[in-house]
């Protein structure tokens, strides 16, 4: 083959693979976990974050990082997704990491109990779809997807190409940070209504499901290779709503108590707010939005327990009054306008 058409050849391969990044960018799903993960992971703010907040849905309407900053001059950024499993949590916390450094890491551990090797391929496309191309997004798409599905996460048009009549100006010009003062939370306002149906108080310890636990090691090798605090959670929710779920360990709670003694034996903190009711004031009733996820008031509940940790055991700034912070006042006082039920 002639230098001539080698040169064609490499010219074509890029100019198509422009066209198709381009083509990824307008065509992918708009979410509002897109939006979320676009602020906190790329936009120009700035921001760096003492603490930054993961997991699935149970984390995403539990810790306000706007009450963390009200009350505790922390800044923090929410960047749970819905069904978000913990081997692409892990691959997310390293993106993460290029732009914070050693932040306190709070991870919400709910999707441990996910039995199958990988996750639904809606939810991991919510976080594998809006991180940019690089070494460590293809080995998160290496190791948290089947090998069948790889190619429509490499080139997200594959799967979305069948949107081009729905395509508008807001896919075109998605670069929306209007909503940046949530800092990636939100939290319904109803009640749920019902009592918790599970035994909290479960003793003896189960097993985790084998990629969960690979993963939640994985997770505190890194935080010892970079020197990074981590926090684990389990989020105030009903055992009993995976009761039956073939994709879903049987006995959570003594799951839980497993990692309990796991991070015993690693010096990390777990708070297992299922075992905190009485501790934080907490009514399953009136502070859950469903069997599974906080509602506001809630949230203020487990997001002052974890202040009041922060306050006590790690050495964080209070920045409410450095002028250079002021931004954070605005954005708080913006979110209080937004969503005057905080209380």
């Amino acid at each position: 083959m002639s230098k001539k058409r080698i040169l064609k050849i490499s010219v074509f391969t890029i100019i198509l693979m422009f066209i198709l990044l381009g083509l990824n960018w307008v065509f992918i799903l708009k979410t509002g976990y897109r939006n979320n993960l676009y602020q906190g992971l790329y936009a120009n703010t700035g921001d760096k974050y003492d603490v930054v907040l993961l997991g699935s849905s149970h984390m995403h309407s539990a810790i306000s990082p706007n009450l963390l900053w009200k009350d505790y001059g922390v800044t923090s950024f929410n960047y749970a997704t819905a069904g978000e499993p913990i081997d692409v949590t892990y691959y997310l916390l390293k993106e993460i990491l290029k732009k914070q450094e050693k932040p306190i890491v709070v991870v919400d551990l709910y999707y441990l109990g996910l039995t199958e090797e990988y996750g639904e391929e809606g939810y991991i496309s919510y976080v594998l779809d809006n991180m940019k191309l690089s070494k460590n997004k293809t080995e998160a798409i290496l190791a948290t997807t089947p090998k069948d599905e790889r190619a429509n996460y490499f080139i997200p048009f594959i799967r979305y190409h069948n949107r081009w009549k729905e395509v508008s100006k807001l896919d075109i010009q998605f670069k929306n940070l209007d909503n940046y003062y949530e800092k990636g939370f939100s939290a319904g306002e109803e009640k749920y209504g019902k009592e918790n149906k599970a035994n909290v108080s479960t003793k003896g310890g189960g097993q985790l499901p084998p990629k969960s636990e690979e993963y939640l090691y994985k997770m505190i090798n890194l935080s010892k290779e970079q020197g990074f605090k981590l926090i684990f959670t389990n989020m105030p929710y009903d055992e009993t709503s995976t009761t039956g779920m073939k994709n879903w360990t049987q006995n959570p709670g003594e799951m839980f108590n497993k990692i309990e003694q796991i991070c015993k034996e690693n010096n990390i903190e777990f708070i297992n707010y299922n075992n905190k009711y009485k501790e934080i004031g907490f009514d399953f009733k009136s502070d859950m939005f469903n069997n599974g996820h906080l509602n506001i008031w809630g949230s203020n509940k487990v997001t002052n327990y974890l202040g009041e940790l922060l306050k006590a055991k790690y050495d964080l700034t209070d920045h409410r009054n450095d002028k250079s912070y002021e931004q954070w006042n605005e954005d708080y006082l913006l979110y209080l306008k937004n969503h005057p039920i905080t209380k």
